[in-house]
């Protein structure tokens, strides 16, 4: 069957646009990326209103964009490949000023050239370490210098744990006190940095060898740690005897008067589209668009970290696969993707995105004390989630739906800390990092996000408002007592920024002018309820600022533009900025009741501490898409009452519990505890096995990216 206009590229559509594209030369090419254009807006509307109304309807041709090298060159192309008619639409040669995404191929040539280069040995030779014991770390580049155009990336050195020498040992743990700078057409090293030791901004040469730290506890992986799990844990399962709730054909997901799309790219990973509720357009698109990691470390030359995630390396190209019984829980579906490398070849990302249902207590409860009767309806919510690696981070995103038209974004922040050395002797003050380990320090950071929200309430053509709660003027007439306080409401007209103010519990309307709620008088409408977090640290006149687009205010509203996307500019690599969002915002386009785009900037401030080390505890924030006036009344009243019957809880059993005669092992074959439904709940039934990710006992829970 053909794929739907909005699903990911195909392997088969992968490999015919790479090949009409090799087809063009004689020389070697350098693949970067591949992927899904999307058609443009106008004619997908129209298809959809087709699609939704049952009419046939032709679909728009397929294209893919291809973004390469002639291998070994500074000269970049972009081209759109009609991959129904056969042919390229488009091709451009990019300015010396753009620079496509790294990718894993060309990383670990460089790292092998660095490790052959002189200089990078005779380092080693200094710290006394064999190149069999050194982990190399390339880095995005950044930015220091307007007149740097050479294709670059930044290596940083560490050990493995000299206690294990083990490959899986935690290497951020013992950083080494040098880097160095290779180019990547060239493929030599141009530079050897040495890196500060304490909290001097420059750094002076180092000579002789440098002590190690010796960090408490250095290792995450369980193998490796100095002391053994756990063994107070009893399982707890989640099992849904009649399967899941949702319907999945192809790439659509049917569940509980939701119906949408799941596409993925290599850029953003997971993207919803054509999102419906009861036959009622919500949203046009939804999708992370980037991210920035923009570190405030201030010394020479690590002042030049600050990674575009999505846009210098890619969601999709990082997706894990996710194990079974690991990365979700109950009765999971999972969707996979594809991508390309640097040969052109295609890659699969199996089992990149996982779906399944969760219960999330109670949705709403009411006990009539008069009579004593109790109405409770619990809340069970679909989740997809997907998990990115990159280098030494995970990131987690959730998209989260629920039956009361509500729709959340979830962000988790977990895996390793970047570090850089420190000497275990130095007691100096470092008003910018903290030492997380004997000679381990970690710089403060901040890990800025972007949403983008195109929205369809009803319709394409929609306005965006700010809504703040307000006490009332203090009036003999209206407000005697002054007890009084009303919502103030301010609309956005032309296309601009907006600040977040909890202080007024500002939330964000956005509403359709020409649909009038028969109950409320009002135009029906959701609220974007935004987190409110800090905006770019770093100063008006830096690079960061000066790439980053987005990092400066919380909310921005555009008009809708084709190919739009991406907030930063479509070429993040070694950016100048100037190519995003704010060269958009400028044109000053009317927005109101109009095709728009929302897009909500939010922050991690992330000042590490001891505890985020050897590996971090996730650290999570929700954004919340809500109906206010939607609906005529609350859309979950048909969700059937929470009962015993259908819940099947069981009583806590103190035989059972866990005691020094009583240990459970770490990974049973057979567990007779308890166990948890489709619901949350504990459930009577009896033993379960316990399988791992290929149906066999074990360990299930190693991330593959």
């Amino acid at each position: 069957m053909a794929p739907h206009p909005l699903d990911p590229a195909t392997p088969e559509e992968l490999e015919f646009a790479v090949n009409i594209i090799r087809k063009l030369y004689d020389v070697p090419i350098h693949f970067k990326t591949a992927g899904l254009e999307e058609p443009p807006k106008a004619e997908m509307k129209k298809y959809l209103e087709a699609e939704h109304a049952g009419q046939p309807v032709t679909p728009p041709n397929r294209w893919i964009l291809v973004m390469y090298y002639l291998k070994r060159t500074p000269r970049l192309f972009e081209a759109i490949v009609d991959v129904t008619a056969g042919k390229i639409i488009h091709h451009k040669e990019m300015p010396r000023t753009h620079h496509a995404p790294v990718d894993r191929v060309e990383l670990n040539e460089a790292a092998q050239v660095a490790l052959a280069d002189d200089r990078v040995k005779k380092e080693l030779e200094r710290l006394q370490l064999g190149d069999t014991a050194v982990v190399l770390d390339p880095w995005d580049y950044g930015k220091d210098d307007e007149n740097e155009q050479r294709r670059l990336t930044q290596i940083f050195f560490y050990t493995r744990n000299p206690k294990n020498n083990s490959p899986d040992s935690n290497h951020y743990a013992f950083p080494l006190d040098f880097m160095a700078i290779v180019d990547l057409i060239e493929m030599k090293v141009v530079k050897i940095c040495h890196l500060p030791l304490g909290a001097e901004p420059i750094t002076t040469q180092h000579t002789g060898p440098r002590k190690l730290g010796n960090p408490e506890e250095p290792e995450y992986d369980h193998t490796l740690q100095s002391k053994p799990p756990r063994t107070t844990l009893k399982p707890l399962q989640v099992i849904q005897p009649d399967g899941a709730s949702f319907k999945l054909t192809g790439r659509l997901i049917e569940w509980e008067k939701w119906r949408f799309r799941v596409g993925f790219n290599w850029r953003e990973g997971m993207v919803l589209h054509d999102v419906t509720f009861d036959g009622r357009p919500v949203f046009y698109r939804l999708s992370l668009s980037e991210m920035f990691v923009p570190y405030g470390d201030p010394r020479d030359p690590l002042h030049r970290k600050g990674a575009f995630d999505l846009g210098n390396v890619g969601a999709g190209v990082t997706a894990n696969d996710l194990s079974l019984g690991c990365d979700c829980l109950g009765v999971i579906a999972y969707l996979s993707g594809h991508v390309i490398n640097a040969h052109g070849d295609v890659v699969a990302k199996n089992n990149c995105i996982c779906i399944h249902e969760v219960d999330a207590g109670i949705q709403w409860k009411h006990t009539n004390h008069r009579t004593g009767k109790a109405s409770v309806v619990r809340k069970r919510q679909l989740q997809l989630q997907t998990i990115i690696t990159v280098a030494n981070y995970e990131y987690i995103f959730y998209w989260v739906l629920d039956q009361s038209g509500e729709i959340e974004f979830e962000t988790r922040a977990t895996g390793i800390l970047s570090t850089t050395p420190i000497d275990p002797d130095n007691t100096d003050k470092i008003p910018f990092a903290t030492r997380v380990g004997n000679g381990v320090l970690a710089p403060y950071h901040q890990h800025i996000f972007n949403l983008r929200i195109d929205p369809a309430i009803d319709g394409h053509n929609n306005t965006l408002s700010y809504v703040d709660s307000v006490p009332m003027p203090q009036d003999p007439s209206l407000n005697p007592y002054g007890t009084g306080y009303m919502t103030k409401e301010t609309k956005i007209t032309t296309s601009s920024t907006v600040k977040t103010d909890p202080l007024a519990a500002r939330i964000f309307k956005i509403s359709n002018p020409s649909k009038i709620n028969p109950v409320s008088l009002a135009p029906v409408a959701y609220k974007l309820v935004p987190i409110s977090s800090q905006v770019l640290l770093a100063n008006t006149d830096s690079w960061h600022h000066r790439r980053a687009d987005f990092c400066d205010a919380p909310i921005w509203v555009t008009k809708y533009n084709d190919r739009e996307l991406f907030p930063a500019g479509d070429y993040t690599n070694q950016s100048s900025g100037g190519e995003g969002i704010r060269s958009w915002v400028a044109r000053n386009d009317n927005v109101e009741n109009e095709d728009m785009v929302i897009w909500h900037t939010y922050t991690f401030t992330h000042n590490p501490r001891p505890e985020d080390f050897p590996i971090m505890p996730a650290e999570s924030v929700r954004i919340a898409l809500k109906p206010v006036g939607f609906f005529n009344y609350n859309p979950t009243m048909d969700v059937p009452p929470s009962n015993q019957a259908f819940n099947q809880s069981k009583l806590y059993d103190p035989t059972l519990q866990v005691g020094a005669d009583s240990q459970v092992s770490e990974l049973p074959a057979q567990v007779n505890g308890l166990h948890i439904n489709g619901n949350g709940h504990v459930a009577a039934n009896g033993v379960h096995g316990v399988n791992g990710a290929n149906g066999t006992n074990g360990s299930c829970c190693s991330a593959r990216s």
